[in-house]
């Protein structure tokens, strides 16, 4: 009798954490193995369920999905990670494999390609769209970065959370809080992020994130209207 993966599953909203594991509990082959809301509770929960492999989202409250994905590859290495989220790929499908993830998957995607994801990932592969994959080789054949002219991606990882966060409208105390920093910390990033992106002043990033917020949100909503 062929042997289950257990799939461990972490996203904030309980919905999609139900809806996840109904899709993946009727394979043959996969079952939910164990889930989680935040990425504190995740690290903690995953030793006593020894998964194969985890879709976790990166939008989670307690903690950076970035911050998440690091320390899980720290302490479980040879766990494969499949990010799962409603984020454009253009933007995090870097940043997630730069992270250690072996995966990224939009969640308008249809239920069937998820479920092919996760038994990509598990044969050891990287999983990424077509789209994603082409500019990729594009870059690594060109030497040119198809997003350059996007001058976030210039931000290292722990500006660009915290620039998400100013995006959405959060202060500094609330930033701090939420990625377990300091608030000196915060804003010794948000004068890194200024001067990379020239800008002059915290009101000109703060607008500039938010633009950028709201510009990235509707892109994601005529991506999934298609």
């Amino acid at each position: 009798m062929q042997k289950k993966c257990g799939v461990f599953v972490v996203d904030d909203h309980a919905v999609v954490r139900q809806g996840l594991k109904t899709l993946i509990d009727q394979e043959a082959d996969m079952f939910v193995c164990g889930e989680a809301e935040d990425g504190p509770s995740a690290l903690r929960k995953l030793s006593g369920t020894q998964p194969n492999l985890a879709v976790v989202d990166i939008s989670l409250m307690a903690m950076s999905g970035l911050d998440m994905i690091k320390a899980m590859k720290i302490t479980y290495p040879s766990m494969p990670i499949l990010v799962f989220s409603m984020h454009d790929e253009t933007i995090y499908a870097k940043r997630v494999l730069h992270a250690g993830a072996s995966g990224y998957l939009m969640k308008s995607e249809p239920s069937g390609v998820l479920i092919d994801a996760i038994r990509r990932v598990l044969r050891g592969k990287v999983y990424l769209s077509e789209k994603m994959t082409e500019q990729l080789l594009y870059e690594a054949i060109s030497g040119r970065d198809e997003s350059d002219q996007d001058i976030v991606k210039s931000l290292s990882d722990r500006e660009f959370d915290v620039f998400q966060l100013i995006g959405r409208g959060l202060n500094r105390s609330h930033i701090a809080q939420k990625l377990n920093l300091s608030v000196k910390t915060i804003d010794a990033v948000r004068e890194s992020m200024k001067h990379k992106l020239g800008l002059k002043s915290a009101s000109e990033l703060v607008a500039f994130a938010i633009e950028y917020a709201r510009t990235r949100l509707q892109e994601e909503r005529n991506y999934t209207e298609r």
